[in-house]
């Protein structure tokens, strides 16, 4: 995964002791869903997502922060030109920003292709395995999303407030 060294400075002054940059991304330039003088960054660490939104001309950077945990999914939308990646965050309440307007899926559009799964792909690994650690060390795992519960075994949707998995019939 490529880091760009003006990305991390970006962000160098947010980041936690000991946490580490893995990879950093950016908007095309030119192309489909891209920006010629105000892309924007994404800084993928070990314990989050850091968006940089540059603004009036890049004189201007507004960050929005994601942990991991507050990931729900991430969806990829690969074009023959570019690509966009969708995440969803479940709870998150603003007007502004990567999720505005109340939205709960914010989009990260005109990616190189590449860039793209590769970015979908990373966010993926890590929401995966926290919560594989978290089932593995006992904890309770919610993973409601709607009005549905996913069975942790065989991953079926399973209506809200289900005691049992429709589908295996393990205790959910």
């Amino acid at each position: 995964m490529k880091i760009d060294p003006e990305d991390v400075k970006l962000v160098n002054r947010m980041l936690w002791k000991g946490e580490k940059v893995f990879g950093t991304f950016s908007q095309r330039r030119i192309g489909p869903g891209g920006s010629v003088t105000v892309p924007t960054s994404v800084v993928l660490t070990d314990k989050r997502v850091l968006i940089i939104n540059r603004a009036t001309l890049g004189l201007r950077h507004d960050y929005e922060v994601i942990p991991y945990p507050a990931i729900m999914s991430v969806r990829l939308e690969h074009g023959m030109i570019s690509s966009s990646v969708f995440i969803r965050v479940q709870g998150y309440d603003t007007d502004k920003g990567f999720l505005n307007n109340g939205k709960q899926e914010g989009e990260i559009d005109g990616l190189h292709n590449d860039d793209a799964i590769e970015l979908a792909d990373f966010i993926n690994k890590q929401v995966q395995q926290l919560m594989y650690s978290k089932y593995q060390q006992g904890d309770d795992i919610d993973i409601k999303v709607g009005g549905y519960v996913f069975c942790r075994s065989c991953g079926a949707k399973n209506p809200s407030g289900s005691k049992f998995c429709g589908a295996c019939g393990k205790a959910l």
